[in-house]
């Protein structure tokens, strides 16, 4: 048999094969191994579908979590700021009844820097010649006592602090009336000096300004002891002062006038 007729046999067996195979799926029909080839194509196109499906959820999910996220972290921050304004009013409402209070009242100011100084301990408010400020004058808050005006400019002033080793008050215990001189130490608490070792004084004792030097109102508030210990020699006992306000928490403060002087 020549080449050519093997090469139509062929062809035409393949074509009536086809041509079965055709005429038996239009019927419903199937071959087994049909079904054991395709079955593989099928599994992977059903897992392909699922995890684009999952990985299209999964976005959305990451996506809906980040929306939520930002209006959370906007709630938060909303919130904060609301109970900054409420401190800050409720702070300002104080700082008012002191004013109201003060007779030698002249001015309130804010907080604005530290000291440029590093020698001194000091603080920088923002008002100055401009408000009547003068160097001298008594600075406190509605806890107590501060410190006193150092330097003055047009509208700003530095105020030395009460722990600052320059810094020192008249003094008397509240319920003992005995008086003394507080003197800044450059640490936390202050001395109490000049009280007599057979004073009886205890710790939690509270000390106010007596207005003997003519610089403080009396009666201001300065601190309470903490600590009360034999001194180095036997006519005055060594006694440490906590300041009732804490330096390094000041917002607002009020300025008085001196003691003894006029608005």
């Amino acid at each position: 048999m020549s080449k050519g007729k093997k090469r139509v046999i062929i062809f035409l067996s393949l074509f009536f094969v086809v041509l079965l195979l055709v005429t038996f799926q239009h019927k419903g029909k199937s071959f087994g191994f049909l079904v054991t080839l395709s079955y593989p194509f099928d599994a992977l196109n059903n897992f392909t579908t699922t995890v684009n499906m999952t990985i299209t959820e999964v976005w959305n999910t990451f996506g809906e979590n980040r929306r939520l996220e930002d209006k959370l972290s906007a709630a938060l921050l909303q919130i904060q700021r609301h109970d900054e304004i409420v401190r800050e009013n409720k702070r300002l409402r104080e700082i008012l009844l002191l004013r109201d209070s003060s007779p030698n009242y002249i001015a309130t100011a804010r907080v604005i820097a530290r000291g440029p100084d590093r020698l001194l301990n000091t603080i920088l408010i923002d008002k100055g010649e401009s408000s009547g400020i003068k160097e001298g004058m008594a600075v406190i808050t509605t806890k107590g006592l501060v410190g006193r005006v150092h330097s003055v400019r047009g509208n700003f002033s530095e105020v030395l602090l009460l722990r600052d080793p320059n810094f020192s008050v008249a003094v008397r215990l509240q319920d003992s009336r005995r008086e003394g001189i507080i003197s800044g130490t450059g640490h936390r608490y202050s001395l109490l000096e000049h009280i007599p070792f057979e004073e009886v004084v205890e710790k939690g004792d509270n000390v106010v300004t007596s207005g003997l030097d003519s610089i403080f109102p009396p009666g201001i508030p300065v601190g309470v002891v903490s600590r009360v210990r034999a001194g180095d020699h036997k006519f005055f006992q060594s006694i440490q002062v906590l300041p009732f306000q804490t330096d390094t928490k000041i917002e607002e403060v009020v300025i008085l006038t001196n003691a003894g002087a006029s608005p």
